[in-house]
Parts: C-alpha cells; sequence; structure tokens
C-alpha cells in the first residue's frame, strides 16, 4: 500500500513537471526561466552578460528540469515494475517434504488473529518409509551395528574400551537410540566403567531403531508442562500443527490448514517483490540525495573561485600600481596585472576593456566588473578605481598605494588565521603524543611498585 501511494503521488508531479517542460522548454515555444540566483552564479563563473546570459540560464534550468523529471519517471516505472512482479508462489501452501533419511525442513509460518500477526517456524519432517523399506532398512542396520558398535574393541565377548553408539544408521535414514540394563557399566553413550567391577557382567544392550513411524523395540517421550504454565492460543496452534505434520508424514507433500482454532494460518513468503517495496522509499531518498549532490558542484567552484581570487588580490593590487607608475595606462596596466590569474581575472577584465573601447564609460564599466567579481575587495578596488579614475593617475596613484598597504595588511591577517588553524589542528595530535610519552616514561615506576 505504501508502494501504491507513492506512486500515485509521483504520477501527478511526472504530469505537472510535463506540462511546465512543454510550456517553458519547447522548441515550439518563446518562454524561458531567468533565475536571479543562478544567473549571478553563471555570470561569477563565465563572462556572461545580456542576452548570453539569459541563454545560459535557461539552458542550465532546462537540463536541471530534465533531469529531475528523469529521475521521477525512471523511479515511477521501477515502482511500477515492483508491482507487477508476482506476489509469491501460487502453491504456496503445498509444502513438498524431506526425502527419507534428510533433513527436516524449517519453513516459516504467519497465524493471524484479527489484527494480530505471529510469526514461527514449522519443522517439516522427512518423508516416512513403507513396512517393506523400513524392514529391509532395518536388517542391513543389524549386519552393519555388528561391526560398528565394536569401537576399538575385537569382540563384543572381550570389551575393555568404550562402545560406539551411533546416532544413525549407514545410510542415515533410520535413527538409533541406545539403552541397557547396567548403565553404571555401560551408559547410553557408550561409555564403558569398569573400575567398580569385580567380576565380568553381562551388560544388555538394547537398540531402537525407527524412523518416526515403525521402530523395533522403542518407548514413548511424554513432554510435561507444568501447571503453572498456560498455553495461548498461538502456542496451542503450533503444539496441533507439529502433530499435524508429525502424523501426515507418510505423505510426499505437507499441506497447511487455511484455519486452526480460529486462527489464520499461512507459509510467510520472502519474494523480491516485497524486499523492493521496503527498499523502495530509500531509493527516492538515495535518488534525491544524488540530484542534491549534483546541484552543489557550481557552489564548490564558486567558493574555490573565491579562493582563489582573494589569494591573488595583494599581487593584482600592486603589480596594478607598479605598471601605473611606469607610465602604463589604465587599461594596459589592469591586462597586465590581471595576467597572474588567467582562469577569471583575464576573462573579466579583457571583457571590461572591450566595453570601454565600444564607448561604454569608464566610471561604470569599472563598478560593474567589481560586482561581477562579487568580491568585497575587488568591490572597493574597482569602485576606487571608477571614481578616481577621471581625475588623473596621480591621485589614482596615491589611492592605489594605500590600497597596497590595505591589501598587505589583510594578507597578513589572513596567513595569521591559517597559521593559527593549523596550530589547532595539530594541538590535539601534540597532546596526545605528550600522554604517550608520559605514560612510557612513568610505567616502569608504577609496574615496580
Amino acid at each position: 500500500m505504501i508502494l501504491i501511494a507513492i506512486l500515485l503521488v509521483l504520477l501527478p508531479i511526472i504530469a505537472v513537471g510535463a506540462v511546465m517542460a512543454r510550456k517553458h522548454f519547447s522548441l515550439n515555444k518563446g518562454g524561458s526561466w531567468r533565475v536571479p540566483q543562478i544567473a549571478g552564479r553563471l555570470q561569477k563563473l563565465e563572462v556572461l552578460y545580456g542576452r548570453s546570459l539569459e541563454d545560459a540560464t535557461s539552458r542550465y534550468m532546462e537540463r536541471r528540469f530534465r533531469q529531475f523529471m528523469a529521475g521521477l519517471g525512471v523511479l515511477w516505472i521501477l515502482g511500477l515494475g515492483v508491482l507487477l512482479l508476482p506476489a509469491g508462489d501460487e502453491e504456496a501452501d503445498r509444502i513438498r517434504r524431506p526425502d527419507a533419511g534428510e533433513d527436516a525442513a524449517g519453513i516459516a509460518v504467519q497465524l493471524t488473529d484479527g489484527e494480530v500477526t505471529t510469526e514461527f517456524t514449522l519443522q517439516v519432517g522427512n518423508r516416512h518409509l513403507t513396512e517393506a523399506e523400513f524392514g529391509a532398512a532395518r536388517d542391513a542396520a543389524v549386519e552393519w551395528l555388528k561391526k560398528a558398535v565394536l569401537g576399538d574393541n575385537a569382540s563384543l565377548d572381550y570389551v575393555t574400551e568404550d562402545l560406539s553408539f551411533p546416532k544413525k544408521d549407514s545410510s542415515g535414514i533410520l535413527k538409533l537410540s541406545w539403552d541397557t540394563d547396567a548403565l553404571t557399566v555401560i551408559g547410553r553413550g557408550g561409555t564403558v566403567r569398569r573400575k567398580e567391577l569385580r567380576e565380568p557382567q553381562q551388560v544388555r544392550i538394547t537398540v531402537t531403531m525407527t524412523d518416526d513411524v515403525h521402530k523395533s523395540d522403542t518407548e514413548l517421550i511424554a513432554n510435561v508442562i507444568p501447571e503453572s504454565y498456560t498455553e495461548s492460543k498461538v502456542e496451542r496452534v503450533q503444539r496441533l500443527l507439529g502433530e499435524l505434520e508429525e502424523s501426515s508424514r507418510d505423505s510426499e507433500v505437507f499441506e497447511l490448514p487455511e484455519q486452526m482454532e480460529g486462527i489464520t494460518v499461512n507459509q510467510k513468503q520472502t519474494n523480491k517483490r516485497d524486499m523492493i517495496c521496503k527498499l523502495y522509499p530509500f531509493i527516492i531518498l538515495i535518488a534525491g540525495i544524488l540530484f542534491l549532490l549534483q546541484g552543489s558542484k557550481e557552489k564548490e567552484r564558486l567558493k574555490r573561485r573565491e579562493g582563489l581570487l582573494q589569494e591573488v588580490f595583494y599581487r593584482f593590487v600592486k603589480r596594478l600600481t607598479l605598471q601605473l607608475s611606469a607610465g602604463e595606462s589604465l587599461q594596459g596596466s589592469l591586462q597586465a596585472a590581471a595576467a597572474i590569474e588567467r582562469q577569471f581575472l583575464v576573462p573579466e577584465i579583457q571583457y571590461t576593456v572591450n566595453r570601454i573601447r565600444t564607448g561604454t564609460p569608464e566610471s561604470s564599466a569599472y563598478a560593474e566588473l567589481g560586482r561581477s567579481i562579487g568580491l568585497r575587495s575587488y568591490i572597493r578596488l574597482f569602485s576606487t578605481i571608477s571614481t578616481a579614475a577621471p581625475r588623473g593617475s596621480s591621485q589614482l596613484l596615491n589611492l592605489l598605494e594605500q590600497e597596497v598597504k590595505d591589501a598587505e595588511a589583510e594578507a597578513k591577517e589572513a596567513a595569521r588565521k591559517k597559521g593559527e588553524q593549523a596550530t589547532q589542528k595539530l594541538l590535539l595530535p601534540t597532546v596526545l603524543l605528550l600522554a604517550i610519552v608520559i605514560g612510557i616514561v612513568l610505567f616502569p615506576a608504577i609496574s615496580g611498585m
């Protein structure tokens, strides 16, 4: 029922997603999505503006949406396939019992009393022999026992060592139980005790051979229940099922009754469908986690970008100041300084220089460049440049020299924090190493006290 409910929830989600995909992503439609947060992220990873940024955002949203819808479709098809799996064996209540001599088989049985279900294991014994089969097996076992019982003795006429009392005959079909009329001399396990004997003593050994139906000389065993114990209805059904199974061992198949004592009886079935149904919610959870992890790749790239740009900021400002001091133009100085980091700075500054050359005012172009990079230090730097550039290079140089000092102080502070973090990481291993050294030094003194 849980699986059906999940499929019923997924179906309308897939239908709505298909309609949205046709409305927003169809080649015959002119619509597109533009999410500001995603657009800003893509703009930082690549140099994109205007129509190119909108197209890249639309392509990204379409790809992510199609991945999401494809995942939902796969999960829905998987769930439908699970529902189409066979529920179980139609002849589950017809249990083929083991052949004579084989071990009993345990089957899981469910007892349903109203809303309460109890599970227990019912032992199904092997098929019983016919009268003729039992007689032949008994005669063969008697001949085999004349030698098998001897152990290390030469003959039963002169016993000095323990005897061998096997639990089954050589074929493994007959069960053997042993008894003697002098247990203090020869025990039921075949142990011979001669220490207390004063003269030779003949001991009668009785072996009982049975296939649980036929027997040659056997005794009954009673299962005595304490008076304080009250048998529940479920336990009574368990006992009756055991007795019913034992009384029907002359047939190849043991058939469970549908009901007994008002309790529903059926064999517990374990199949692939049940297993997949239990795992299906976990499959959906794992698929969702993988989908979210895939979306976090852009955030990791942004984090690496910000770290790299912040790391080269001091060198960038210093190189920019040196180029301007040497008489280089502002645009040329920016291009030369950006060469220290080609992955992000070079494309951004080259794009800004191209905009200025095509008529964009320098003040607005440099201010927008700082906002495009998105880091506080770069925003401050290019805001300073956009304000001071129109006033002359001398004033710009004075401001940039102050910016170099500030950037150098920030770089030193960042290095100090990294050093403190590294020291904190090394603190615990150092303490553990110190404790080990103290323990090694004190151990001989403590052990000698």
